[in-house]
């Protein structure tokens, strides 16, 4: 174990070199063996494979691995990274070049919880994190960033997989000893909605044996597109696989000037800016929903193993056909009870909470605050409607999931005249439309919004007898939309 490369780094500060390096996604060939066996040497994969660790009285410790997918971004083990939190320790990212290695260090950290079955005061949290982060070494301008490309798919039973990490062995005279391991195995079975508390993500169970370091390590398929990361195992297999599905939800901040051009940013942004390399039929939804095509065999193994209570509740569900006919119907009057309720809605809304929609318009808090009352109205109607989903309650009445914009939404607003001219110049540079109101002054704003929301439709009276927004997003000009989220689970 000791007879094998050194490596040797300096940790630095941020280095921006970063921004600069040359990106390669080269994929290697892999071999039809089942087993787990030591890696040639540890620089195969380059920057791809990720060894996760901290620092302690000894020295280095590796505690798990990961998966570099973009200039500082990487995937890995929320369960890897919670135990480093519990040292009350910040993790080190290494990876290992041809003679040499890069240091990083984390920025920003997402994934996913929801509502745990054990208790109101329990989370139940991703295995699958997402991690912005910074190099904190020489950058090696020489030696392009190995990274590994995504794909978003169901991998089949019997379908080969092969996972990657590495393994801590010994400390020794304060350096640290760990070997690189491949493992490959066959699909055997899929939890499409997760398995258990543990694991409440997509995961596959896969008939290879990993190793406790390789967790958060990359699992790819026959091409070398990873499909997940290495969860959990049993001694001597089988090893559980959690899908990178939930990481096209997922938000952070970047590191890299073209990252940091938005507040948040996600790997779809990423993948547009030519940063990630991600294969599939996909689509992000606005609020972060991801929805993606599957092929003929994946939907049938999807079926499969889905849990039957799921698939008796899916059955109460519209066909693609019969959310057609629906439009063809009554979209009419679906699209004006959704804008009368958004305006509602809108209308409804604490002032704090119509601060917040203002101030994605960049208004300040400080001009806000001198404003009397807000009136929201719809100038032109929706655009872009988009029925999800529509789900049968009863013989007579369907839920229907509706999604909008509507493109122009005019705040009217009231400010005394002493306060707008003590103010002017904070006015003047967002309202138009000033007009005189006795002791007050009347402005105008136009925003564009995004609504989500569920309409009981009536099949009898033929219109919406209940409705209710789920979600509302402000759109900047020029930028993405910024999602302001009512109360949702991820999970």
């Amino acid at each position: 174990m000791s007879d094998g490369p050194t490596y040797s780094e300096l940790v630095t500060a941020d280095n921006p070199e970063l921004q600069n390096l040359k990106l390669s996604w080269a994929t290697a060939v892999f071999t039809a063996d089942d087993g787990l066996a030591s890696m040639t040497s540890m620089h195969e994969a380059g920057d791809s494979i990720v060894a996760v660790g901290m620092m302690n009285d000894e020295g280095l410790i590796i505690l798990g691995s990961g998966v570099m997918i973009g200039p500082g971004l990487l995937l890995t083990a929320t369960h890897v990274l919670e135990e480093i939190s519990q040292h009350k320790k910040t993790p080190i990212f290494f990876t290992f070049l041809p003679k040499t290695s890069r240091i990083w260090l984390p920025f920003d950290t997402s994934t996913v919880s929801g509502p745990s079955d054990f208790g109101e005061d329990r989370r139940k949290i991703s295995d699958l994190s997402l991690v912005s982060c910074t190099l904190n070494s020489r950058a090696h301008s020489e030696l392009p960033l190995m990274l590994t490309p995504l794909q978003v798919a169901l991998p089949l039973v019997g379908e080969r997989l092969w996972a990657f990490g590495y393994r801590h062995q010994l400390i020794i005279d304060g350096a640290a000893s760990i070997t690189p391991f491949v493992s490959s195995g066959l699909v055997t079975e899929a939890f499409p909605h997760g398995r258990g508390e543990r694991m409440p993500s997509p995961c596959l169970e896969v008939q290879m044996d990993t190793l406790g370091g390789m967790s958060g390590g990359p699992v790819v398929n026959a091409d070398g597109k990873l499909v997940g990361i290495v969860s959990s195992s049993i001694d001597g297999g089988p090893s559980f696989i959690t899908l990178i599905w939930d990481a096209l939800r997922f938000d952070i901040k970047g590191t890299i000037p073209l990252l940091k051009r938005h507040d948040d940013t996600n790997l779809i942004q990423a993948m547009h800016l030519g940063l990630v390399k991600i294969s599939g039929d996909f689509e992000r939804k606005p609020w972060g929903d991801i929805v993606f095509e599957m092929s003929a065999d994946e939907s049938a193994f999807m079926e499969r193993s889905c849990d039957p209570k799921l698939l008796l509740q899916q059955k109460d569900r519209l066909t693609k056909d019969e959310i057609e006919k629906f439009i063809d119907d009554w979209g009419y009057e679906l699209e004006q009870a959704a804008t009368s309720k958004a305006i509602e809605y809108l209308n409804n809304l604490s002032v704090q909470a119509k601060h917040d929609v203002l101030g994605v318009s960049d208004i300040t808090e400080d001009c806000l605050n001198l404003i009397e009352d807000f009136v929201a109205e719809d100038f032109e109607g929706i655009e872009d409607p988009d029925v999800n989903a529509i789900e049968r309650i009863n013989s007579s009445e369907l839920n229907v999931d509706f999604y909008f914009n509507l493109l122009s939404v005019y705040w009217t607003v009231r400010v005394t005249k002493e306060n707008y001219k003590s103010n002017e110049h904070l006015f003047s540079c967002h309202f138009i439309n000033q007009t005189d109101d006795g002791d007050h002054v009347v402005l105008e704003i136009m925003q564009r919004l995004h609504f989500r929301g569920d309409f009981v439709f009536d099949l009898v009276d033929e219109d919406v007898n209940q409705s209710n927004i789920t979600w509302l997003g402000v759109q900047k000009p020029k930028r993405r939309i910024r999602d302001l989220p009512i109360a949702r689970e991820m999970l």
